[in-house]
């Protein structure tokens, strides 16, 4: 059995009541909802319910939240962005006037996609911004580069100084593999700083049970950036020839010779990494090594 060090106490959240999901007031009428292992967030207007994503680990308790703060419907639905986990419950949600926002990349994603669970979006924009007025609360979306997914958005509500940034980073937790799927690692490590540039209480980030704050994005930031300078500086330091003999790799076997050099890259990089992040996150023995690699390797063709 593979051992894992405990989960802090700070890194766990709230427990989960037997309903399998947990409301949360956020402010200005705007609510958290998570199961635990997802959370998004929704806002009550004057005429109905604005929500962010459907994730399938909530699936009917999604409603079953809302309903627990209003009777008003469901008006409009935003997609962070396409995937599965976290608009995947997005059919239950479906009816006759609904509108669901999206950019254009998250569109095209799930048309081709063709999958029941995910409606195509009615309502989508192009380029890296759109405002939205509903109800006279203001929606900023905005497309800042392809830090998870083409098309993935931060949701701003201004008012309530909220910030919705699904898949981003997991409070008080180390990112999940390979820094979430990031698809281009730069942009991942911009996509920190930007967050830092909106006014906001409060992050939704989308995993787990706790919502974050400013100071928790800030922590991310530092610890994704010692991740990169563990691995520039485990780069410089293993030498792909001395790894490959010590691992008694064939000459001929380049493939087998990168594999077991940036496997060495990686040990080291970990050896590097200040002991403290053991005490300061969550789950960071868990995707230590998987979070090297992909930052070792931007490192060395990015």
């Amino acid at each position: 059995m593979t051992e894992f060090a405990p989960v802090p106490e700070f890194a766990r959240g709230p427990e989960i009541p037997d309903s399998g999901y947990r409301v949360t007031e956020l402010g200005g009428g705007a609510y958290g909802i998570t199961s635990g292992m997802v959370n998004t967030m929704f806002l009550v207007t004057k005429r109905g319910v604005v929500v962010v994503d459907a994730p399938p680990d909530l699936e009917k308790r999604l409603l079953a939240g809302i309903e627990e703060v209003t009777s008003k419907p469901v008006t409009h639905l935003i997609y962070s962005h396409a995937h599965a986990d976290h608009i995947g419950s997005a059919h239950l949600l479906a009816r006759d006037g609904l509108k669901i926002i999206a950019h254009d990349a998250t569109a095209q994603f799930i048309e081709e996609a063709q999958d029941d669970h995910r409606p195509v979006p009615n309502e989508t924009f192009g380029g890296t911004r759109t405002e939205l007025d509903i109800d006279g609360q203001r929606f900023l979306l905005e497309y800042k580069g392809d830090w998870h997914q083409p098309g993935n958005l931060f949701i701003h509500l201004p008012e309530q100084r909220i910030l919705t940034a699904i898949d981003s980073f997991t409070v008080k937790n180390a990112p999940f593999f390979r820094l979430l799927f990031s698809p281009h690692v730069p942009a991942y490590f911009d996509a920190m700083d930007h967050m830092l540039e909106y006014d906001f209480d409060t992050v939704v980030s989308g995993h787990m049970a706790l919502f974050g704050s400013p100071e928790d994005v800030q922590t991310h930031r530092e610890y994704i950036r010692d991740l990169r300078t563990s691995a520039a500086q485990a780069l410089g330091e293993v030498d792909l020839r001395e790894a490959a003999a010590a691992a008694e790799v064939p000459d001929d076997n380049k493939q087998a010779q990168l594999k077991v050099w940036m496997d060495a890259v990686v040990a080291h990089a970990a050896e590097l990494m200040p002991a403290s992040w053991s005490r300061r996150l969550g789950g960071h023995d868990i995707f230590l090594s998987d979070n090297l690699n992909t930052v070792a390797w931007s490192a060395f063709i990015d």
